[in-house]
């Protein structure tokens, strides 16, 4: 499932990135980052979050980090370094970085609690961690049952197969950050609307086909839905939400920060 070979894997990694990067740049553009900042993105995908950092702090390194770099082949400009690296067994020396980001990444592993540990202590004095992730609770809840229907078959599927979580990680977010010796922690959800032809839309129907012959295998949805569920996507008057993208951040005290807040901090 969503094989860097199979041949539409780019231009889903593409439409995901469409949909996601403005509420997720609008929030990290936030923060200022300090003159030659060192930052990570893991998983980074099709890169675009990582040549948008890499503007973002100029005389600094945005180390883009995915298990398969195809499609980071491109990211040839100053600042930016490509490394394979699986962040479930590999590691990075503690406090390196002054800015952390993980999306749609931990809600598909498993040890994602001691991944995300892990990731906090890589963070230099002063530095953020920002993880998102998507939860599937608004199409439980869809007024379409075909959504419902698809929405239920993804959560089955990804469950069964790579050990997921696509409804309870994401929702629970901040809580994970607690306790871990943050500053500042915050959330915020963002949840795009569903067309036949928009970004988000676009996304959402090439990640279900990608997933249809492992939905039909594992027995969530018969063969002889899916093309009717994806046509039923591909319907002109097609309008819903089928899931949300929740964020949760926190920072690593300065030395000049430690007596701060650490309780929780709401997007605005």
């Amino acid at each position: 499932m969503f094989d860097f070979e199979h041949p539409s894997q780019r231009e889903r990694l593409h439409a995901l990135a469409a949909e996601c990067d403005p509420a997720t740049q609008d929030l990290l553009s936030r923060w200022e980052l300090p003159p030659g900042a060192r930052c990570l993105e893991v998983g980074a995908g099709a890169g675009t979050l990582a040549r948008w950092l890499a503007r973002r702090c100029p005389g600094g390194e945005v180390t883009a980090t995915d298990t398969d770099v195809r499609f980071l082949a491109g990211l040839r400009q100053p600042g930016v370094v490509v490394r394979r690296h699986d962040v479930r067994t590999e590691e990075f020396p503690p406090g390196t970085f002054d800015l952390v980001v993980a999306r749609s990444v931990l809600c598909h592993l498993r040890e994602r609690d001691a991944v995300l540990t892990r990731m906090v202590s890589w963070l230099a004095p002063g530095g953020r961690i920002y993880i998102e992730d998507p939860s599937f609770f608004p199409a439980a809840s869809s007024a379409d049952p075909v959504v419902r229907r698809l929405g239920a078959a993804i959560v089955g599927t990804l469950t069964a197969t790579l050990g997921s979580d696509v409804e309870t990680w994401a929702r629970s977010f901040p809580a994970p950050l607690l306790g871990q010796g943050l500053i500042d922690v915050g959330a915020r959800v963002h949840c795009a609307t569903l067309t036949s032809d928009n970004t988000a839309g676009t996304a959402w129907r090439l990640s279900v086909a990608d997933l249809l012959p492992v939905m039909d295998q594992r027995g969530f949805l018969p063969a002889a839905e899916t093309s009717a569920a994806l046509a039923h996507l591909r319907r002109p008057e097609f309008v819903d939400v089928v899931h949300a993208m929740i964020a949760m951040w926190g920072g690593r005290p300065s030395d000049r920060g430690r007596e701060r807040n650490h309780g929780v901090d709401e997007a605005r």
